[in-house]
């Protein structure tokens, strides 16, 4: 239910309704409902703790809590990473990948589940800058009985020597909304999405080949310098050149190899994203997931929050409110990279339809 996107509290009071123990009401009474027992009611936070609980896909996870000290009996809770997980110890009674949707609704959600106003984008907002999530705060008119508006905000940019950033939510989500819309459009029209991926797939090889050749001249020139220092360092051996002479030219050879290997590193970096965006092996699952999500995407009458967090990872805004759209699927992204070149090109094929019509 939580991954179909319904809330929690929707889901506690379907578990009310229909009269389901509770664990705490399992524990004491098994598998026999008493629907005199009102004490076994269900609650946000133990539903919030199933859903995180990884014993139902098949792991078995240890030392989730820990006492502070033998004199502070405190107990505090072990962060994930120090705590002891074995995968696989039983049989899975949930699906991994339901889990893991619902994993990533409840990292986008956070953990407040009674807010007043849920916003379809909340979740997904982040500062470009400092990389945290951006709150939507309502803020008062300054006129009188005026309605209070939300607004995008970075909470604390001072202390973080941050940006200052105001956006007025409503148009900002209507404004999300189209660009999504337009995307979903055009990769729906696979005669134009192809047309124009296929062109930057192209764009992309070649891409790649330049940075292949600049790391194979960066190889010569680092080869070149290792020769230099090994005939130099013969040459000290031999008493044609003095030491002090070698350590000064050697010295500067070295910084300028180090420079190098720097450079070449960082193309490398560049080299495996643009192999990875040529890389279509093992996507044919991905496509037919967006294929089938978009599919339902435009079945809807209104946005459902569900599909706009598997369609969308995040949404960043910088200081001048620029806009960075990041999608689940690199085809979407694409599309994003190179919106206006795609809607240019969609007019151009509409008029030369409607061209060929009148003839």
């Amino acid at each position: 239910m939580y991954a179909n996107g319904h809330g929690s509290v929707e889901i506690v009071n379907y578990l009310n309704t229909n009269k389901y123990l509770s664990p705490t009401g399992y524990r004491k009474k098994g598998i026999i409902q008493d629907e005199s027992k009102t004490n076994y009611d269900w609650n946000e936070v133990t539903l919030c703790n199933m859903l995180k609980n990884e014993v139902y896909i098949g792991n078995t996870v240890q030392n989730k809590k820990s006492v502070v000290s033998y004199k502070v009996h405190k107990i505090r809770t072990v962060e994930k990473e120090n705590q002891i997980r074995v995968n696989d110890t039983h049989e899975p009674i949930i699906d991994k990948d339901i889990f893991e949707k619902v994993q990533c609704i409840l990292e986008k959600r956070g953990t407040n589940t009674k807010l007043k106003y849920d916003y379809l984008l909340r979740g997904l907002l982040y500062c470009y800058h400092c990389k945290r999530k951006l709150q939507i705060v309502l803020k008062k008119n300054s006129k009188r009985n005026a309605k209070s508006h939300p607004y995008i905000t970075c909470s604390d940019h001072k202390k973080r020597g941050c940006y200052p950033l105001s956006i007025n939510y409503e148009k900002f989500e209507n404004h999300i909304i189209y660009v999504v819309k337009k995307i979903c459009n055009i990769y729906a029209d696979k005669e134009i999405f192809y047309s124009i991926y296929k062109k930057y797939q192209n764009k992309t090889l070649d891409i790649r080949d330049g940075y292949k050749k600049k790391i194979e001249q960066i190889d010569k020139s680092i080869l070149d310098i290792n020769n230099n220092l090994d005939k130099m360092y013969m040459d000290k051996l031999q008493g044609i050149i003095l030491e002090e002479d070698y350590i000064r030219v050697s010295q500067k050879f070295i910084f300028d190899r180090t420079n190098l290997m720097k450079q070449k590193e960082e193309l490398e970096q560049k080299l495996i994203g643009t192999e990875d965006k040529i890389n279509t092996k093992n996507k044919t699952k991905e496509e037919k997931e967006l294929d089938e999500l978009i599919k339902n995407f435009f079945k809807l009458e209104q946005i459902d929050k569900m599909y706009l967090y598997r369609l969308i990872n995040k949404i960043e805004i910088d200081k001048d409110k620029n806009v960075y759209i990041y999608f689940n699927f690199s085809k979407l992204n694409s599309i994003n990279e190179n919106l206006d070149e795609f809607i240019k090109i969609e007019e151009l094929i509409n008029e030369n339809n409607q061209k060929c019509k009148a003839m």
